[in-house]
């Protein structure tokens, strides 16, 4: 974690205090600060379970990330719920995926193209990248194309609902292949085999070793062998995190109403842009640090994992948890919101089914996600 994000902790104390000594009528500081304060303690969260992941292991330790990698837009989404205000919590679910999917792609293709000229990556994996996207575009879709046939609100919950659990269940088995490793290797049939040395005639394509030396950054310390952080302290930073953005999450929906009124925003605006952007910044930065590495591969998993764990797990999530709500979550969005998700579904795979990026496609898909923030800004309040 960059330096500069622990000197940016201090505004995780300042929106609170602002509230406590001035009161809550100044809901432009609470709103700035509040905001601000995200940045950090989303990257501090990552961190903690990083940590963590030393002690417990990596199949355990990509839960605690499926966990709390998102954490700052569930909470914020909770509160949103409880404060009635489904616009919001639907703009930044989509605003979320279209950010991740546009600009912390665009951006990291952008800037490690630029350093270092062309980039390869696994064509492979970005495949199963695309159909996870695909797949998660379709859950939010087909309950809103439902909408125009089944005019009824409580159908069109009972609806969302039914909906929501297949994506729970299909993120289930997302992670038992890939963090539990649930028979994903190649697996001989019994019996047929009478001469085992000889080839088959399909062969397995075989993985590339990777040395230390080709190894990412980011896994410096382990290959150092440093010591890792204590187990207590690892989950005292990550209890501490969730407590802050918590608090932060709190104040930033309860000035969202007034700052819309004396600003003339949109709630549509501040959900599809300002809260995804916050809420990202800390994997927006490790995805850039990581391609200026020249390891765009990991920066393409950070940001196709995030619009993937977002649209098929914190999605289906808040609409479950809106039952215990008076104001029920469902999975109709605007119509709006889903074209500009599905451009940006289009485009991820058509930059990276050909395991090549260069600076100019990233330079594209961030201009696409101006353009869209631009439409986004104009939408009447």
């Amino acid at each position: 974690m960059p330096r500069w994000f622990y000197y940016l902790l201090v505004m995780a104390v300042i929106a609170p205090l602002i509230e406590l000594i001035w009161g809550p009528q100044q809901e432009t500081a609470i709103f700035i600060f509040s905001a601000l304060a995200l940045i950090p303690l989303a990257a501090l969260i990552s961190r903690a379970t990083e940590d963590l992941e030393y002690h417990v292991g990596p199949i355990a330790g990509g839960l605690l990330n499926a966990s709390f990698g998102n954490a700052p837009e569930i909470i914020i989404g909770i509160f949103a719920l409880q404060h009635g205000l489904i616009t919001v919590v639907k703009a930044s679910l989509t605003g979320s995926i279209i950010s991740n999917s546009l600009l912390v792609l665009g951006s990291s293709l952008a800037v490690g193209g630029w350093r270092w000229g062309k980039q390869y990556f696994s064509a492979r994996d970005a495949g199963k990248y695309s159909t996870m996207m695909v797949l998660a575009v379709a859950g939010l879709l087909i309950p809103s194309t439902g909408s125009f046939v089944v005019q009824d609100p409580g159908r069109i919950q009972v609806l969302s609902n039914a909906v929501a659990v297949i994506m729970l269940v299909v993120y289930a088995l997302y992670l038992s292949l890939h963090v539990f490793h649930v028979r994903s290797e190649r697996r001989r049939p019994g019996g047929r085999e009478k001469n085992p040395t000889r080839a088959s005639p399909v062969e397995e394509p075989q993985e590339v070793e990777t040395s230390e030396e080709e190894l990412p950054e980011v896994e410096a310390g382990k290959i150092e062998g440093q010591k890792p952080p204590k187990l207590w302290l690892a989950g005292l930073l990550l209890l501490v995190a969730t407590i802050g953005t918590a608090v932060n999450s709190e104040l930033l929906v309860g000035t969202i109403k007034p700052i819309t009124e004396q600003f003339g925003w949109s709630q549509v605006f501040i959900g599809l842009v300002i809260i995804p952007i916050v809420g990202n910044a800390s994997e927006h930065s490790s995805a850039l640090f990581i391609a200026l590495r020249d390891h765009v591969d990991l920066s393409m998993a950070i940001a196709a994992g995030s619009s993937i764990q977002v649209a098929t797990f914190v999605a289906p999530a808040l609409v479950l948890v809106s039952l215990f709500f008076p104001t029920h979550l469902n999975l109709v969005f605007q119509p709006l919101e889903l074209a500009i998700l599905g451009l940006a579904t289009i485009l991820f795979p058509l930059v990276s089914l050909d395991g090549e990026s260069t600076w100019l496609e990233g330079v594209q898909l961030m201009a696409v996600y101006l353009m869209a923030c631009v439409v986004f800004f104009f939408v009447p309040g």
